[in-house]
């Protein structure tokens, strides 16, 4: 008994720890394009795929000895290679800067928040059988712009702010047969989508309240993800001097992430108020309905990708030398509504390619011929468009994956430091505003072999 609630501790505290923090993060970022759809959508992978240009669907961790055992939740179907217990979670440092066209200006904000955590295990590692599940921001609304303009020799300043997001809580399952693995990822989304319009009416001889337009809604419900690979050999060779067995694979992914129907609430309210030391107070309230029902339709989401890679075996394990992939997404974001009101979306679809390689994993001569060297880029087009142009997004990501040494020969716990740099831009010429980002992922992942029976009591 005592060794069942040592497990659970160690399955369940660190979790709830990061958990609050992760609930309790609030964003600092200030992107006026998250007050379209559901806010600025955040990547659905771990930070290994995020230093290889986003690769996900033809990705797979835990396979090999040199790359540790991130959780890709971007596709469950990895979740059957699973030979270790693991804790994976991961933080990032994003900083953004909005520029004006016209008037000529910029705005540079910096932001610090979780990006996911996640626990996996396998069932029956001799059966590729694992589960996962964790929480993660799917995405984030976080602006508040100021806008001054005159009107009959007059000055009005609108402010216009928004908060929330989407947040998801995934269970898992993932099972393979020889090459060929599936999965899926079920549990819940929910979400707050919190923004007012104020405005503020100076004149020389006339008194204005000020008055205030806003909507609060909350929302959730189940959604479903399912993902498959299909490994094969394309090539093998022996090299009997080193006594290593060199294969070439292919892998094939893909995964859908199906439409949704969320239900919900939304509060709308119109007003007049003025500001006080204590916080806005309310002078008369023009129009008030509380908690109409209804429902956010979130649209199908497809990837599908391919992966090059190269693997060398002896008596010491299987290690991945190199990979390249690249990927294709989409999602039909016209197919959106909010409580039944559609948004300034378009479909929306993106390109990614990555690369992975690592110098000498085989003889492992120096700690940095066991280091994992990553690149990539994506190129796509955005799924909000304000202002009827589209905003065309592209991107470069590099990063590491730096293992860290057991204490000592007899330890079985396992760490890789994760390291990921995303320097970005959405928007273009045609576009009166655009975007520019640097976002500094750090993914840990933490593993340990339990459930091994002693040899020696």
């Amino acid at each position: 008994m005592r060794s069942v609630r040592l497990i659970m501790g160690r399955i369940f505290l660190p979790l709830l720890v990061t958990g609050c923090f992760f609930l309790d993060a609030k964003a600092q970022e200030n992107s006026p394009f998250s007050r379209y759809g559901l806010g600025d959508v955040s990547p659905g992978s771990h930070s290994i795929s995020r230093a290889m240009g986003g690769l996900g669907a033809a990705y797979a961790d835990g396979q090999v000895n040199n790359v540790g055992q991130a959780i890709n939740f971007a596709n469950p179907a990895t979740y059957s290679s699973f030979f270790m217990v693991s804790y994976d979670l991961g933080l990032t440092i994003d900083s953004r800067t909005l520029r004006s066209a016209n008037p000529s200006d910029k705005f540079t904000s910096n932001n610090f928040y979780p990006t996911y955590i996640a626990f996996g295990a396998p069932i029956k590692s001799k059966k590729n059988l694992g589960f996962a599940f964790g929480l993660r921001p799917a995405s984030k609304i976080n602006y508040s712009v100021v806008e001054r303009t005159r009107i009959a020799n007059d000055s009005l300043g609108t402010v216009y702010e928004g908060s929330g997001g989407l947040n998801q809580l995934f269970i898992g399952l993932g099972k393979k047969w020889k090459g060929f693995s599936i999965g899926f990822n079920t549990g819940y989304n929910f979400g707050r989508r919190e923004i007012s319009t104020k405005k503020t009416f100076l004149n020389d001889t006339v008194f204005y309240y000020q008055s205030n337009s806003a909507s609060v809604g909350n929302f959730s419900g189940a959604f479903l993800h399912t993902g498959f690979q299909y490994d094969f050999s394309i090539a093998e060779n022996v090299d009997s001097k080193a006594k290593v067995i060199n294969k070439y694979w292919v892998r094939l992914g893909a995964t859908a992430n199906f439409s949704q129907q969320l239900s919900g609430t939304q509060t709308t309210k119109r007003e007049t108020f003025t500001q006080s030391a204590s916080g806005d107070i309310t002078i008369d309230s023009i129009y008030k309905v509380l908690d109409v029902p209804g429902t956010v339709e979130i649209p199908a989401t497809y990837t599908a990708g391919i992966t090059l890679h190269k693997t060398a075996g002896n008596n010491r394990g299987l290690f991945e030398l190199w990979s390249v992939g690249a990927e294709y997404t989409s999602t039909q974001w016209t197919k959106y509504k909010y409580f039944n009101q559609s948004d300034r979306l378009v479909d929306s679809w993106q390109f990614r390619v990555g690369a992975q390689f690592c110098p000498d994993p085989v003889a492992g001569r120096n700690y940095w011929s066991n280091v994992n060297y990553r690149a990539g880029f994506f190129v796509g087009k955005d799924y909000v468009n304000p202002d009827g142009n589209g905003l065309k997004q592209f991107g470069f990501s590099m990063g590491m994956g730096l293992p860290i040494k057991k204490w000592n020969a007899y330890d079985r716990q396992f760490t890789v430091l994760n390291t990921t740099l995303q320097l970005g831009k959405r928007g273009s010429n045609v576009n009166n505003f655009t975007e520019s980002f640097a976002q500094f992922t750090l993914g840990m992942s933490l593993s340990d072999l339990w459930f091994q029976k002693r040899k020696y009591d």
